[in-house]
């Protein structure tokens, strides 16, 4: 053969066999980019799954303690000792109702958990029918006038307890430093 057609050979052969490499080198590099990209959309997917959740649970527990607040308000307008009997009963049956309002709101916060809020929320919630019998019961002669103060006290441990529990579960309490 001639050289020259040798020469020729040898050189396609190399140039052949750097292409392939170097094809081999690319898919490799693009297999791997392809593998971060997966990787990295599973990571945000998820990230935005938790920061749904953390949101959905953030409005649970919000409007769960804004109702508590208007209930704890409601309440307040009925110690008045010197309020009417007709006026502290319409005062009582609109707390009564403020606080029946909390059923669907503890539902939700049971909806999206932990177990630990929904049982602090469930205390609360009996902590306000607690004190309004404690109200009523004072209001009748039934129950002595510290027995309110008391009532109050374990009302506001019960929000306290809550606020605390909700605030742990969004993660409220992580130190930043």
């Amino acid at each position: 053969m001639n050289q020259t057609v040798v020469v020729a050979l040898i050189t396609a052969a190399a140039a052949l066999g750097g292409s392939a490499v170097a094809a081999l080198i690319s898919l490799r590099s693009i297999r791997l980019q392809n593998e971060h990209a997966i990787l990295l959309a599973r990571e945000e997917r998820a990230e935005n799954r938790v920061a749904g959740l953390r949101q959905a649970r953030r409005d649970a527990y919000k409007a769960f303690l804004d109702k508590a607040s208007s209930v704890v308000d409601a309440i307040t307008k009925t110690h008045d000792a010197q309020l009417s009997d007709g006026d502290f009963q319409r005062l009582f049956d609109l707390a009564w109702r403020e606080a029946n309002n909390l059923l669907p709101l503890i539902n939700a916060v049971s909806i999206e958990g932990p177990l630990e809020v929904l049982e602090c929320g469930r205390e609360l919630r009996k902590a306000l029918y607690g004190e309004l019998r404690t109200i009523q019961a004072a209001r009748q002669g039934e129950e002595p006038n510290d027995a309110i103060i008391d009532a109050a006290n374990r009302r506001r441990r019960a929000v306290s307890a809550t606020s605390s529990a909700a605030r742990e579960a969004l993660g409220g309490n992580i130190i930043t430093n």
